[in-house]
């Protein structure tokens, strides 16, 4: 039996590469909930794999959590056609997100911080489909835009400077 040459080794290590490749971006493709739209200052993405800073375009997938830092914000433009916008110092995980014919559905969790979305269609077509869970609750999404926000000691301050200004609006 004659052994391969380094030429057909050299090829079939190729092939075996790109398949390995493919298979790879298959995987990601199947879990890809959207993509980065907008972003300003600090923004990473935990998932099984570590941690990654995310750019404009980067994909986003079904598992990670984007965290936002102090004065940054995200903007993900959903695979369904819905919009995020995560605020400051906020952490949003991605738990599902499909919008094929046979399975429809999307699961967010704000586990702080705050949101303001627009819904796709995935809301469209089965408004039950679309939800998002807090510490405290988790909410069904009956319209095509809401704005969620968790607050603790950190909206104290904003809360106050709201009334203010509307009293001193109201006074002259």
């Amino acid at each position: 039996m004659e052994r391969p040459s380094m030429k057909q080794r050299l090829v079939s290590a190729l092939v075996l590469c790109l398949a390995s490749f493919g298979a790879i971006q298959a995987t990601q493709a199947a879990d890809q909930a959207g993509s980065v739209l907008g972003i300003k200052g600090e923004v990473v993405a935990h998932g099984d794999d570590g941690q990654r800073a995310l750019l404009k375009d980067d994909p986003v997938f079904v598992g990670e959590r984007l965290a936002t830092g102090e004065n940054s914000y995200i903007v993900v433009d959903f695979i369904d056609g819905a919009r995020a916008t995560v605020r400051p110092n906020s952490e949003l995980l991605i738990e599902r997100y499909v919008a094929t014919e046979a399975d429809n559905g999307a699961l967010l969790s704000l586990v702080k911080g705050g949101l303001r979305a627009v819904t796709g269609v995935i809301a469209q077509r089965d408004p039950d489909a679309y939800r998002v869970k807090t510490p405290v609750a988790t909410l069904g999404v009956r319209g095509t835009e809401y704005y969620l926000r968790i607050c603790e000691q950190d909206c104290a301050d904003e809360q106050a400077l709201y009334v203010q200004n509307m009293v001193e609006q109201e006074s002259y």
